[in-house]
């Protein structure tokens, strides 16, 4: 509980958890009245305490959008996004394994590495996961056996080539994933590799997630001309 921190505190935790509410009182396209209704039992569960309604909206008109306090404004995420290209990969799997057997692994993936149209190797505590193309995934699970944990076939990769400023914007990642997701769509993998952010879905959804991406990067290349100073 955030009890004796106030009603302002509690308002902007729940805002701040939640970047479609940013976004929305950023844009000024949502009610303040309708908005501290919907979030008056989160703000009495954190304070505590019975609060008004009208309470929480003078709390509301008050709040602070996170890039006043140092964060990376949206403007330069769109900015990124409209600089962005994207590229689909068909027929890719993903590759679950125990970690104990990744030196077999790395032992088959140098026979298949220059011959790969797409390989990545992520490894984590325990287990460790390739995405490669489906023609050379078989050769991968002969090698690894009963050391495979998961497969996933089927699959495809979107991958959103940015600008090197990538790896100095905040929040890049986030914006693209909530725009796929908002559609019900799930991600079987993301990785990120320098100025590439590889996402790996469902072959059927990734032509989904392309689309939808891919208006947004006309979408945002398309308000950046209409709010850029012209010369």
């Amino acid at each position: 509980m955030y009890k004796g921190k106030g009603i302002s505190e509690a308002v902007r935790k729940i805002i701040d958890s939640d970047p479609c509410m940013q976004e929305a009182l950023a844009a000024r396209v949502i009610s303040y009245s309708e908005l501290a209704r919907r979030i008056h039992p989160m703000v009495e569960r954190l304070t505590g305490e019975q609060v008004s309604v009208n309470s929480i909206k003078i709390a509301l008109t008050r709040y602070t959008p996170p890039k006043a306090r140092g964060r990376a404004p949206r403007r330069r995420v769109l900015d990124l996004l409209a600089r962005s290209s994207l590229e689909l990969r068909s027929s890719v799997a993903v590759v679950t394994a125990y970690r104990s057997a990744f030196r077999q692994a790395l032992r088959a993936l140098m026979e298949v590495e220059s011959k790969a149209r797409l390989l990545l190797v992520l490894q984590s505590i325990n287990t460790f996961t390739l995405i490669i193309d489906e023609e050379h995934s078989d050769a991968i699970l002969e090698v690894l056996g009963d050391s495979v944990v998961e497969v996933y076939h089927d699959q495809a990769a979107v991958i959103i080539v940015s600008p090197e400023d990538l790896v100095r914007v905040p929040g890049f990642v986030a914006h693209v994933t909530s725009l796929i997701a908002s559609e019900g769509i799930n991600i079987t993998q993301i990785e990120s590799s320098y100025t590439d952010t590889i996402l790996v879905l469902d072959k059927d959804d990734a032509i989904r997630a392309f689309d939808i991406l891919n208006k947004a990067i006309e979408i945002a290349r398309q308000q950046l001309s209409i709010t850029s100073p012209q010369g």
